[in-house]
Formats: C-alpha cells, sequence, structure tokens
C-alpha cells in the first residue's frame, strides 16, 4: 500500500511540475496533479491512520508549495509572458487618404460594421444603425479618431428589415 501511495504522490506532484514549468496554461495536468496527490493523501489517511495521513499532508503541501514559490520566482513565465504592446489602431493608414463624402463600395454585409472598399483600399466602417448589403453603395459622412461612417450612396438601399 506504501508504494501506490507514493506513486501516485510522485505522479501527482510530477504533474504539476509539468504544469507549472513545461506546459504552463493547460491546467489540464495541473488539475490532474491536484486530484492524484489527494488520493494518495486520502488513501494514507485510510490505511495508515490519521498520524501518518497528516504528515503525508503537511509533505504534500511544503512540497507543493515549493514548487509554487520556486516556479514563481525564476524566469518560469518569461517565455509566455507579453513583451511588447500593440499600438495599432483600425483603419490608421488610410485616414489622410479618404475624405467625407467619398464614395465606395460595402464589401460585406454592414450590420451595423463591416468591410467596404474606396479607393482601391479596403477599410472597416461603420453605419449610423442601418443595415446594408454586400455590394450597396455607399459614402463616407464622417471620420472620427480613424473610425469611419456611411450611408447609402443611394436611399433606396437601406434595408429595413433586421437579418
Amino acid at each position: 500500500m506504501w508504494l501506490a501511495i507514493i506513486i501516485l504522490l510522485i505522479i501527482g506532484i510530477l504533474l504539476i511540475v509539468t504544469e507549472l514549468v513545461f506546459i504552463p496554461g493547460t491546467t489540464i495536468f495541473g488539475i490532474a496533479g491536484l486530484v492524484l496527490t489527494a488520493a494518495g493523501v486520502i488513501m494514507a489517511f485510510i490505511n495508515f491512520g490519521t498520524a501518518t495521513g497528516l504528515i503525508i499532508l503537511a509533505i504534500s503541501f511544503v512540497l507543493i508549495s515549493a514548487l509554487l514559490i520556486v516556479s514563481f520566482r525564476s524566469d518560469t513565465w518569461e517565455g509566455i509572458s507579453l513583451k511588447s504592446a500593440n499600438t495599432g489602431h483600425v483603419n490608421e493608414d488610410v485616414k489622410n487618404n479618404l475624405w467625407k463624402g467619398d464614395k465606395g463600395i460595402a464589401l460585406s454585409a454592414l450590420r451595423p460594421g463591416g468591410k467596404a472598399e474606396f479607393k482601391d483600399t479596403i477599410v472597416e466602417v461603420s453605419t449610423l444603425g442601418q443595415y446594408l448589403d454586400a455590394g450597396s453603395e455607399i459614402k463616407i459622412i464622417s471620420i472620427k479618431d480613424h473610425k469611419i461612417i456611411v450611408e447609402p450612396a443611394n436611399t433606396h438601399q437601406t434595408k429595413t428589415t433586421n437579418q
């Protein structure tokens, strides 16, 4: 019985180490490791009594705590941590090329946002709540902070039903 308990504890702790050091973020190894470790501790309580169970529990707790401390203090997380920030914006490079009143074509259905093409440039656009089909002719009514607001170039192309 000791062998089964020791094997459960070792496999459980190895799975926790695998989760923390080798494959961080998967959580399945960590959960499996905790379940196996808990199973080993419970078996120790059932088969060898409270005193031995508490000793096994304390040893397991100390080992897992030490592993957590070592993994968070070391450079374990450096390989997966984000070191740069995305500072780009949608339509950032086209603001100076497009003007209020320019006409274009909706490339996707605008419900109310979608893609459109103006002067051979594809941009993200939004309507003021209207739904427009792909292929509708549209015109720019406003450009503010890289957000392009459009309306139908011909008012009879507006869809009135919500789909």
